[in-house]
């Protein structure tokens, strides 16, 4: 049965609405030019008042012209179409600790929460495949390769944010689908697979010594809103569980749920958004709303890198309500803003990916919880994937 509110919603949107005539990436009504000299003149007075990187907010980082534009783009964010781009920076003019502050200081006007990524407490995780790494991409998570990533979310988190510090020569593109349209989609045509994907019998792996799980649903109607929840890695018996005398207690993914799975990621294929990104832009994202996955991509040959920063992050007025079922990941990264982030860690803002690159013990999924202390750190500014 579909439900009424859903039908004229603006966030079960078709990708066609955003193209126009001959161009597949027209991209006019979702992003947001904003004035680069009102953002410098904010970077000085944040300069001024001498505060640690962690205590950015939209208050000491004025932007009192363009802060109209920003707050659109967050209300279209929670209750619109569900992603904004936010563009008018060059990262090329900036140090690496400027460009952390910009993206924090503009950031800061979409959420006020911030998602902790690891145990070690890094803010931020930088996307990319450095050329210093030496460890083989095989063993590192799928964001720090040049793969392709599959149809996920950054599970547990309310606003993917993105920073594009630089692109691929070619490919690697962000692409968004709207879950609201493939809710519908599978009301009218997948009934079954809805029916299983709604089902709290999923098995998700939790890091930790020894590996743990939680069982949950991957999608969910809750107060008006269309929930999706889900990394593919995740989900299952996860190869290091598997290789241990633990693999028995984890419940394995069905017949059912694999073909629920492959619905769902042809669905999202199907009415999926290849966005419109430049250097510098800066990416907001439903993450309950949307999917998003990624293209594999091919670096330019004069040793650049395709590189985007990310931040996770919440709106405490704006905020989606969580429902019960799927809190545990949220908790992980959130609950920590509140006090629960041990006072022996300190919050950690990398300016750039770590020189060496320690191999995790899990390199499986493309977006995961907040990882436990005996999972290492990546030294790619947070051991977990995207």
């Amino acid at each position: 049965m579909m439900h009424g509110w859903l039908e004229s919603h603006p966030m079960a949107w078709a990708p066609e609405v955003f193209i126009d005539a001959g161009n597949s990436t027209a991209s006019s009504s979702y992003v947001f030019h904003i004035d680069e000299r009102e953002v410098e003149e904010a970077l000085k007075t944040w300069k001024g008042l001498g505060l640690d990187v962690d205590a950015s907010t939209r208050d000491n980082f004025p932007l009192p012209t363009i802060r109209a534009q920003l707050d659109e783009a967050c209300g279209d964010i929670h209750q619109g179409r569900g992603f904004a781009i936010v563009r008018g920076l060059d990262p090329k003019k900036y140090t690496d600790e400027e460009n952390v502050v910009l993206f924090l200081g503009i950031a800061s006007h979409f959420g006020d929460m911030r998602g902790v990524q690891d145990k070690n407490g890094s803010m931020l995780t930088h996307i990319t495949d450095s050329k210093n790494w030496s460890a083989p991409r095989e063993l590192r998570h799928g964001i720090h390769t040049n793969t392709g990533l599959a149809w996920h979310t950054d599970m547990g988190i309310d606003i993917l944010s993105l920073h594009v510090r630089s692109l691929a020569e070619k490919g690697g593109h962000t692409f968004v689908a709207s879950s609201w349209t493939i809710y519908k989609e599978l009301v009218m045509s997948f009934p079954d697979v809805l029916e299983a994907l709604q089902a709290p019998n999923w098995s998700i792996q939790i890091s930790g010594t020894p590996p743990r799980h939680i069982l949950a649903p991957l999608l969910q109607v809750f107060g008006n809103k269309i929930y999706i929840s889900f990394d593919p890695g995740r989900l299952g018996v996860h190869p290091v569980t598997a290789k241990s005398d633990l693999a028995s207690t984890v419940p394995s993914l069905t017949p059912r749920q694999y073909d629920a799975l492959a619905v769902l990621s042809r669905l999202a294929t199907k009415h999926r958004l290849a966005l419109d990104t430049r250097p510098g832009d800066m990416l907001f994202i439903n993450n309950w709303a949307m999917v998003h996955a990624r293209d594999p991509y091919i670096d330019p040959n004069n040793g650049a890198r395709r590189h985007l920063v990310r931040l996770w992050q919440r709106n405490s007025k704006l905020g989606w309500t969580i429902p019960e079922s799927m809190r545990v990941p949220w908790e992980t990264a959130f609950e920590a803003h509140n006090g629960r982030l041990s006072a022996a860690w300190e919050r950690k803002y990398p300016a750039v990916p770590a020189r060496e690159y320690k191999i995790p013990r899990y390199t499986a999924g493309s977006a995961a919880f907040m990882l436990d202390g005996g999972d290492g750190v990546n030294g790619a500014g947070a051991d977990e994937r995207t």
